[in-house]
């Protein structure tokens, strides 16, 4: 789904971005991202119900989201139906977020 994700993006004209790229937090921690732009600390996460259902997931994914807000990045939560069925949504929920940390940077 990942690779849906990406080609949503090359399609609507999203900047190039990093994959799988990995944020330090302040006490050692490291937490890795489906999709980066690190200029303006914005970052997507494929949210799939195989790898993020159940409780420990879910606890897991909401320490690591905070913990990825604390170091200053806006995380963006990506989901089957942002890409299947509104690619365009998707692209433009991105690029508000990309504009707004580049007029606040």
């Amino acid at each position: 789904m990942e690779s849906e994700a990406r080609l949503v993006m090359i399609d609507h004209g999203v900047p190039p971005r990093e994959l799988q790229y990995e944020i330090c937090g302040p006490f050692g921690e490291t937490w890795r991202v489906d999709f980066a732009w690190p200029h303006e600390r914005v970052a997507a996460e494929y949210e799939s119900i195989d790898w993020h259902a159940g409780r420990p997931e879910m606890v897991r994914d909401k320490k690591r989201f905070a913990g990825v807000q604390d170091c200053g990045w806006t995380l963006i939560p990506i989901v089957v139906e942002d890409v299947r069925r509104y690619p365009a949504r998707l692209a433009h929920r991105i690029e508000r977020h990309l504009m707004r940390s580049r007029l606040v940077g």
